[in-house]
């Protein structure tokens, strides 16, 4: 190959990095998604739909993987928002569940979308912030620190769990012995689960009350 080939090579694949970003190449993979699942959503394929080389990808991003996880993160971020906790009346409970019902619906809403919810999200410098404050928020409801984040993380991991087992079992539900609805059945194990918090909190006010009492 000529020097002036080389150069025209490099100078292609500058300007088609150029012309693409993250967020755009995360947006078309998730369109794509759509169309081929998660087995169907190759680096080439991809490629191809953003009209470049497939070696253009690995300016922005290293592998499937990776790409995957940011695809992860940007879904989350639909689905996620912290906690409005200035709000008249505002529910920290309320807020725990309607944030796990985000979560299925937005897993539902696209192909395999469970699957890619369930894959580790990139950390990134602002992360950390929103997530300290949806801790404190639900706090509020008379959780502990800890109690706060084991409630967070267990709520993700069912709803997405949920969200995973009705994808690969759509249409299957009367040959595994499924009884209800997605809806009704993620429903039961949502609010059993928001009872069992309320109950924890109850216990402990009255514990409370009582030590205070006697004091």
């Amino acid at each position: 190959m000529t020097g002036a080939a080389i150069a025209t090579l490099v100078v292609g694949e500058v300007r088609e990095k150029g012309h693409l970003d993250r967020a755009t190449i995360v947006q078309t993979a998730l369109r794509l998604l759509d169309e081929v699942g998660i087995d169907g959503l190759s680096t080439r394929r991809l490629a191809t739909e953003l009209g470049i080389k497939s070696a253009s990808l690995y300016w922005h991003f290293k592998d499937k993987d990776e790409l995957l996880n940011e695809m992860s993160g940007v879904m989350f971020q639909e689905c996620l928002h912290v906690a409005d906790t200035g709000k008249p009346g505002f529910d920290a409970l309320g807020w725990l569940a309607d944030g796990a019902r985000g979560i299925r619906r937005t897993a539902l809403s696209r192909r395999d979308g469970a699957q890619v919810m369930a894959r580790p999200r990139p950390k990134t410098s602002n992360a950390k912030s929103p997530f300290e404050a949806n801790v404190q928020a639900v706090m509020r409801s008379g959780l502990a620190d800890m109690e706060a984040r084991l409630a967070i993380q267990t709520l993700q991991r069912f709803a997405i769990g949920a969200a995973m087992q009705e994808q690969s079992n759509t249409g299957a539900s009367t040959f595994v012995g499924l009884v209800g609805t997605g809806d009704e059945g993620f429903e039961f194990g949502l609010q059993t689960f928001i009872d069992g918090l309320k109950t924890r909190i109850a216990e402990r006010a009255s514990v409370k009350s009582v030590k205070h009492a006697r004091n």
